[in-house]
């Protein structure tokens, strides 16, 4: 709750509440939390604000109606590219951003697809997540691998791989769809 405080508070006295509860909070848990709790052991791995998170995705297509296709080196599993959104850029920036990161490739968005809920599709993630999805071209670039991929693959919509979740699946379902019309849930 201090971590929330110290995002919303308005004045330095509210500030100064939240910092001094957030030392209190953290000396009882120092109390009772285990010694082999470590920096890459944590307590508490993400003390944030309790909201869905938001990320912002891209289905992009090159001139023979391949979708760029990422395999994600934290679980294998093949996607499209995204990733969290970050505070203080508009989430096509971010779409963009993670997009060429992830690929290699550059884009230039076409249009808004949705918004989806990946607990609607009983994600396992133990985090509840708003993908924001666009629809892009892809105009230059060459695939690349980064950190968070270890395959970047144009593949043509009718032959995706089987390893791909019931979301990637229709978030691009929806993409190749024309007339695009926002989804929602």
């Amino acid at each position: 709750m201090a971590k929330t405080g110290l995002i919303h508070a308005p004045t330095g006295y509210d500030r100064d509440r939240y910092q001094r509860t957030l030392a209190i909070a953290e000396a009882m848990a120092a109390l009772t939390i285990a010694s082999d709790f470590t920096p890459d052991r944590p307590y508490l791995p993400d003390v944030g604000i309790p909201t869905p998170k938001t990320g912002c995705s891209v289905a992009a297509f090159d001139e023979r109606g391949r979708a760029a296709l990422i395999q994600r080196a934290d679980n294998r599993r093949w996607a499209l590219p995204g990733g969290y959104a970050e505070i203080g850029s508009t989430p096509s920036t971010n779409a963009l951003r993670e997009f060429r990161e992830e690929t290699g490739f550059e884009a230039e968005l076409e249009s808004f697809i949705g918004v989806y809920d990946n607990m609607t599709f009983k994600s396992v993630a133990p985090h509840q997540f708003y993908i924001l999805l666009f629809r892009a071209r892809i105009t230059g670039g060459a695939p690349a691998l980064s950190s968070e991929t270890i395959a970047v693959e144009l593949v043509h919509p009718t032959a995706l791989p089987d390893d791909m979740s019931e979301l990637q699946r229709a978030m691009l379902a929806d993409a190749v769809r024309r007339p695009v019309e926002a989804v929602f849930q």
